[in-house]
């Protein structure tokens, strides 16, 4: 999957007959049968060598065993969607792909991703179930755009709050589920001498985690969103805007972050975090794996969900990503059927058990650092990566809304000069795009 992130099962021949017929049963409105479908071309957003890039090969040479159906696969790295959108509108150089929503949403033209809709009523071979049948409605929901899925969602990537369970026990059945039990966890390790929290401020968008889901602890999922498009800036003015801001401005200010986090570079300050030199960080689903190769001995990944703030619960900023298919790919059936393959339980288990990732698919046994984010996720359900606005109004939130809240994180700006300058500049930004 196109992100951020860091980077077996035998079977036996009457199992893989049976899912070579499984699999020639997928309902594709592509599908015509011909000998455009005995090949695809796959781009993937992994490089040689990472375990999603292992395993993802494995199940491609499985694909290829069991339906004949070449795959030929180019491991293109992060850029993979930059690369290849040149040809997306002409003739595709892949017929499938890898992203996150949010590239799919913000960067990809109207009309250049296939509707797969079809995928999700395609039988997971060898299972009873459908591809819909086997991701949960509000992940779907979360992956469509204007009512239509140019995005099946293979792992997601969510945020919670990380810590050591080794050095905080207690926490594993009394985390701080407000703010302001979260408030008086971290004086309570300040006044211990402690580095309350981790962050890596010079990646912009892991600063912008903390104001966001105060955002929506207070005023709920959508209540960014609206702002970030009100052309007016009136929505600036609500109080909810404002008590995020000052809560931000006191973390900062109030020396919480650990030293050195707003002039360091990534990924110091998580490796930090990893070594026990500070207690708390707020990051999503990928951080056990990254973080893996510098933990001190016997770390455990523990997590919870960000504190609430006026609700009963906050829900959990995720970001769906998986599997694209270009709309004028020469080789849409075959790819739709790889697809569908790469949902039968054995597969997702086998990349669950190489990545430690929050699967799409969530009844595989799942590594204990990803069944803790799902459990919470469950519990609270989800919204969208910055409540959408990177997918929206990836503008705005690239020139005005991000160098604000880097200065509002580094203790440069008040709360009310963040605010303030939030309205101004949003007014002034939409006035341009008019």
């Amino acid at each position: 999957m196109n992100t951020s992130i860091p980077r077996r099962l035998a079977v036996s021949c009457t199992v893989a007959a049976l899912a070579a017929t499984a699999l020639a049963g997928c309902g594709s409105s592509s599908d015509s049968g011909s000998s455009a479908d005995k090949e695809l071309t796959y781009w993937a957003s992994w490089k040689d060598g990472e375990p999603q890039q292992v395993a993802l090969a494995k199940s491609i040479a499985e694909f290829t065993r069991q339906t004949g159906i070449k795959v030929n696969v180019q491991w293109q790295g992060r850029d993979v969607l930059t690369k290849l959108q040149p040809t997306l509108m002409t003739s595709p150089a892949a017929d499938l792909f890898d992203s996150s929503y949010n590239n799919v949403k913000s960067k990809i033209p109207a009309g250049g991703a296939a509707d797969l809709t079809s995928v999700l009523g395609a039988q997971v071979p060898v299972e009873e179930s459908t591809v819909g049948k086997v991701i949960p409605e509000d992940l779907q929901k979360l992956a469509g755009i204007d009512g239509k899925h140019p995005l099946i969602p293979y792992v997601t990537l969510c945020n919670t709050v990380w810590y050591n369970g080794a050095r905080f026990p207690a926490l594993a059945n009394a985390a701080p589920a407000t703010w302001q039990a979260f408030q008086q966890l971290l004086d309570k390790q300040k006044a211990a001498g402690h580095a309350p929290l981790a962050l890596d401020a010079d990646i912009p968008g892991y600063s912008a985690f903390w104001f966001v889901s105060l955002v929506v602890a207070k005023a709920g999922a959508g209540a960014f969103h609206q702002a970030a498009g009100d052309k007016t800036g009136a929505s600036w003015d609500k109080p909810e805007f404002a008590a995020a801001a000052a809560q931000v401005e006191h973390l900062a200010k109030g020396g919480y972050f650990a030293d050195g986090y707003s002039a360091s570079k990534f990924p110091a300050l998580q490796q930090r975090f990893a070594a026990n030199k500070a207690d708390f960080i707020l990051m999503g689903s990928w951080l056990p794996s990254e973080a893996k190769p510098y933990a001190a001995d016997g770390f455990q990944y523990r997590t919870f969900g960000f504190p609430a703030d006026g609700a009963s619960s906050t829900p959990v900023m995720c970001q769906p990503s998986g599997w694209v298919v270009p709309a004028k790919a020469k080789h849409k059936a075959a790819a739709e059927k790889l697809i569908a393959f790469l949902y039968s339980k054995p597969q997702v288990q086998a990349y669950e058990d190489a990545t430690a990732s929050l699967m799409a698919r969530q009844d595989v046994t799942m590594a204990p650092d990803a069944a803790g984010v799902a459990a919470i996720v469950k519990k609270n359900g989800t919204y969208a990566n910055a409540d959408g606005v990177v997918a929206d109004y990836s503008g705005w939130f690239t020139k005005v809304f991000l160098p604000l809240d880097d200065q509002l994180v580094a203790g440069k700006i008040s709360a009310n000069d963040f605010i303030g300058g939030l309205k101004s500049q949003s007014i002034d930004f939409w006035k341009r795009e008019q």
